[in-house]
């Protein structure tokens, strides 16, 4: 099966442009998927998207438990830059594999190897976090229709709508139909290690399973690259600056330098 990738990037960012370049080498060796950068968007164009999202005011995320946080106009520019791609996912059906611009393949073999044994998956996320994601049609649909029909809330980053938009798909009575998935999913055990999901409902109790790393478990072939100190957005103040733990900083594909100006 041949596959587009989606690279997200910033043509006016140096050090985007700089992460992309690191990463589109690391995916040469995967022959039947062609990689190609797409323009983001930025705070400035968000207005632009021809599409409206149903924006919530603060963040529903973990990390913000306890440190009340408004989403910030770039964190919707990152998630609106996702939606956009999903939204093509829904109406045309394309196989489409959506990379963040520090994407990079920290296994190729093993990528090729899972790429040329694709089979009808619903969801596959291969890296540590957003970074590498396919979703299938029948998901992007219901996501679209959860958003932009029922108007639900967008309240938290592209992992974890995804993640919600998983166990809503089989539990919900408004999909009565389709209530198993095949999924490829991280690991909570913060080693970039990955969980599978072959063809089940996401339970309470599936779901336990993957984020302890107990069914699927192997390893991902995928990562973040990252040059220590040069990040292309601004973090929570109080929470750090990378990943808000030193684990997701330890999944990362550490780089000696970075060719930016």
């Amino acid at each position: 099966m041949k596959f587009r990738a989606i690279m997200i990037c910033d043509y006016n960012n140096p050090v985007s442009m700089a992460y992309s370049k690191v990463a589109m080498k690391s995916w040469e060796p995967i022959k039947n998927v062609t990689v190609e950068r797409w323009q983001c968007y930025v705070p400035s164009t968000l207005d632009d998207a021809p599409f409206k999202v149903p924006w919530g005011k603060y963040s529903s995320a973990m990390k913000y438990k306890n440190n009340k946080h408004k989403i910030t106009l770039t964190e919707r520019a990152c998630l609106t830059s996702m939606f956009h791609w999903w939204k093509h996912i829904a109406e045309t059906g394309e196989n489409i594999i959506i990379l963040e611009h520090d994407a990079f393949v920290r296994d190729p073999v093993k990528l090729q190897a899972m790429i040329d044994n694709w089979r009808d998956w619903d969801v596959w996320c291969v890296g540590i976090a957003a970074e590498c994601i396919y979703i299938n049609q029948d998901i992007a649909k219901f996501m679209m229709r959860d958003w932009l029909d029922f108007k639900v809330d967008i309240d938290a980053g592209p992992m974890a709508e995804i993640h919600t938009a998983i166990f809503k798909y089989t539990n919900s009575k408004l999909n009565p139909n389709s209530p198993n998935v095949s999924v490829v999913w991280p690991s909570l055990a913060m080693r970039n290690e990955l969980c599978e999901v072959i063809d089940k409902r996401w339970t309470v109790e599936v779901n336990d399973l993957v984020m302890k790393g107990n069914i699927g478990h192997q390893s991902a072939p995928v990562t973040q690259c990252y040059f220590p100190g040069k990040q292309t957005i601004q973090h929570h103040k109080k929470l750090g600056q990378i990943g808000y733990k030193d684990e997701t900083y330890n999944q990362m594909e550490i780089l000696e330098s970075l060719d930016y100006e």
